[in-house]
């Protein structure tokens, strides 16, 4: 079985994020984004127009593998900027035919970006440019950890900062990681 590759990288970002629904602001969650659009879940309530405005905040990684180990041991996720970004988008499969409690139930939609400024993109690229790079050098630091077993502690916070749960087993956690990376360019 071969795996297609898309048209833009994505990271996962799982973070809470507002859309406007039929004249009323609601929280859902941004599973990841891409330069293309968001695949976003957890909605009360799906807009019964295609076209929606939604806002997002990203967190501005720094890239890790450019940090000290102290350094990387003592940040903390209040020491990243954040960035909220306004734009509108686009549902990208139909909900016609399906009741509210259907549409609640769906566990996910894709949305693509119809309108986000040239700011905005810069700052979806970056992220997901640096996410990538994080993640490659956590990925880097489980294969290290069986050398090193001081490592641990690292590769723990480096999953932290990136929000993974760092209290899972770390063959769980690395699963979960490689999951994640597997998926920035896969379909």
């Amino acid at each position: 079985m071969s795996r297609s590759n898309r048209q833009y990288l994505r990271a996962p970002v799982n973070q809470e994020m507002l859309y406007l629904c039929d004249d009323y602001v609601l929280k859902a969650k941004c599973s990841n984004i891409s330069e293309g659009g968001m695949l976003i879940s957890d909605m009360g309530r799906v807009p019964e127009k295609s076209r929606f405005h939604t806002m997002i905040s990203l967190i501005q990684y720094p890239e890790f593998s450019k940090l000290s180990t102290q350094k990387l041991l003592s940040i903390d996720h209040s020491a990243f900027d954040i960035e909220v970004l306004r734009c509108e988008v686009d549902v990208v499969r139909s909900f016609e035919g399906l009741s509210e409690v259907e549409k609640i139930l769906l566990p996910s939609i894709g949305a693509k970006f119809s309108e986000v400024s040239s700011g905005n993109m810069a700052l979806i690229k970056a992220y997901v440019q640096t996410f990538s790079k994080n993640m490659i050098y956590l990925l880097t630091q489980f294969e290290n950890s069986s050398k090193k077993k001081g490592n641990i502690v690292q590769l723990r916070k480096t999953a932290a900062l990136l929000g993974y749960d760092s209290s899972l087993k770390i063959p769980l956690l690395r699963a979960k990681v490689l999951h994640d990376y597997q998926s920035l360019e896969s379909l």
